[in-house]
C-alpha cells in the first residue's frame, strides 16, 4: 500500500509499505480523506522534530472506512467513522482528574505515533467514532477540526449574546467563529489573508482585515469595555501582543495557535483588568459528539472550508500551497485516488 512519509524539513516522500496488521483491540481502517492543518504545517517547517521521527507517517485529521473490526467493538466492515488520534495511559494525575486529553504520557496519532496518511491504517477501536451517512466524505474530514472548536468554545464559555474576537480566520479560526454563533454570541473575525476574508463573509460572519487596527475595533465595538472572549488563532505575535488588549474586566483570553517561539505578551491588562487566560489544546470526547451533531445537521456549514482535494503524491506540494498564505483554507488528501 501506499504512505506518505516525513523526511526532515520541508520533505516528504511518498512509497510502498506493507498494509499493517491490526493487533488486539484495533481495527484496520481503509482511509478515504486526510486534512492538512496548522500543526502539520508546523512539522513540514521542521517545528516538530523532537515529536516527529523522520520516516514518520502524519495525518490526524483521518475519515475512513472500517475494513476489518475486532469482535464486540460494535464496529463492522464498512462503517464510516473518523479518528479521535489519541493514546493515553489512563493512570496519570491529568487521566484521573478527568483531563485525559492531556494526558502526561500522551502520544498523538499522526504526530507522536503513526497517523493516516497511508491507504491502511490498524487503530484501536476505543478511538472510533460512526459518521452518519448525511455527511460526505470531505465533509466528514472535517469533523477532528470542528471538535477542536467546540472544545475551545465550551472552554471559554460563550454564552448568548458575548461579543467574541477571534484573531485568525484559518479552519480552526473559522470554526470557533461558527460555534459561538452557533451559542448566540457576537462574533468578529481578524484576518490579513483576502481570500479567507471572502469565505468568512459568505459564511455571514463580520471581519477585520489587514486595514483596521483590531484593538481599536474591539473598543470601538464595545463602547471601550473590551470583547467577553479573545481567541488567538492566528499564531502570530502581533495577535498574540494584541490579544489582552480587548478584552473587558474579567473577561476571557483563549490560546488555541501553536507559538513555535516564545512572543511577548501584555501582562499589564492580565493584571488591570483581572483576565482570565487559558490554553485550549485538544478535545474530549463530548466534544467530538457535539462536532458530528453539528455537521451532520447542517448546524454548522463545513463545506465552504474545503478548497481542494489532492492525491497523496501531491502532499509535498500542498504543503507548500497551504503554507504559502494563497488562496487556500482547507486542503484534504484523498487516499482513494
Amino acid at each position: 500500500m501506499r504512505a506518505a512519509f516525513y523526511q526532515g524539513a520541508r520533505t516528504f516522500t511518498t512509497g510502498d509499505v506493507a498494509t499493517p496488521t491490526p493487533g488486539p483491540g484495533q481495527a484496520l481502517l481503509r482511509v478515504k480523506r486526510v486534512g492538512i492543518c496548522g500543526t502539520d504545517l508546523h512539522i513540514f517547517q521542521g517545528h516538530l522534530d523532537h515529536r516527529v521521527p523522520k520516516g514518520g507517517i502524519i495525518g490526524h485529521e483521518t475519515f475512513g472506512e472500517v475494513a476489518e473490526a475486532p469482535a464486540g467493538s460494535g464496529f463492522t466492515a464498512g462503517d464510516r467513522v473518523v479518528v479521535e488520534p489519541l493514546q493515553l495511559c489512563g493512570r496519570c494525575r491529568a487521566c484521573r482528574m478527568g483531563a485525559s486529553y492531556l494526558c502526561y504520557g500522551l502520544k498523538v496519532l499522526g504526530v507522536d505515533l503513526p497517523g493516516g496518511m497511508q491507504e491502511y491504517w490498524a487503530v484501536d477501536a476505543a478511538r472510533l467514532l460512526r459518521v452518519p451517512d448525511t455527511l460526505g466524505d470531505d465533509h466528514a474530514a472535517l469533523i477532528e477540526p470542528l471538535a477542536v472548536a467546540t472544545h475551545d468554545v465550551r472552554r471559554a464559555a460563550v454564552k448568548r449574546d458575548d461579543a467574541v474576537l477571534v484573531f485568525g480566520g484559518g479552519p480552526i479560526g473559522a470554526l470557533i467563529a461558527l460555534v459561538s454563533r452557533q451559542r448566540g454570541a457576537r462574533v468578529v473575525v481578524v484576518e490579513v489573508n483576502r481570500h479567507r476574508l471572502e469565505i468568512l463573509k459568505a459564511l455571514g460572519l463580520e471581519t477585520v482585515g489587514p486595514d483596521r487596527d483590531p484593538v481599536k475595533f474591539a473598543n470601538e465595538w464595545t463602547g471601550g469595555t473590551g470583547v467577553d472572549v479573545a481567541f488567538e488563532v492566528s499564531g502570530h505575535p502581533a495577535a498574540a501582543r494584541a490579544v489582552t488588549d480587548v478584552v473587558r474586566v474579567w473577561g476571557t483570553v483563549s490560546i488555541v495557535a501553536i507559538h513555535a517561539e516564545p512572543v511577548p505578551v501584555n501582562l499589564y491588562q492580565m493584571f488591570a483588568r483581572e483576565l482570565n487566560m487559558h490554553g485550549a489544546r485538544l478535545y474530549a470526547r463530548e466534544d467530538w459528539e457535539e462536532a458530528i451533531r453539528l455537521a451532520a445537521g447542517g448546524i454548522v456549514p463545513v463545506a465552504p472550508l474545503v478548497s481542494r482535494t489532492i492525491p497523496l503524491e501531491a502532499l509535498q506540494q500542498g504543503m507548500e500551497e497551504a503554507l504559502g498564505g494563497g488562496p487556500v483554507m482547507k486542503v484534504l488528501v484523498d487516499l482513494t485516488v
